[in-house]
């Protein structure tokens, strides 16, 4: 569920960082303090207290998805061999190729 979320927030800002998943998390802690027994003013406390162990919680975690990423990507780059370079992949190469290229825009 929370990644739903993230990718809301990725449409809505166009930049995919850590404030999209420290934001999702967030969300997600404060619908369940919502959904806890008890009365309004105890839901209340429970949604604020959700909403930032939450933050608290996935900045850390976001941070470290988003540098394995980058990491991942770029040994991705490094390790294309030369005839990738040149062009000469095959049909299913390139299909995979242009459905990165679409996701990444």
């Amino acid at each position: 569920m929370p990644w739903r979320k993230e990718n809301l927030l990725i449409e809505n800002r166009g930049v995919h960082d850590v404030f999209n998943i420290v934001g999702a998390g967030s969300a997600t802690a404060a619908a369940f303090g919502l959904i806890l027994p008890g009365s309004p003013m105890w839901r209340a406390r429970n949604v604020l207290v959700g909403s930032a162990l939450g933050a608290g919680i996935c900045f850390p975690l976001g941070w470290v998805q988003l540098k394995l990423a980058e990491k991942a990507n770029l040994e991705i780059e490094n390790s294309k061999s030369p005839s990738d370079l040149q062009g000469n992949q095959s049909r299913v190469g390139a299909a995979i190729d242009r459905l990165e290229n679409s996701l990444r825009k």
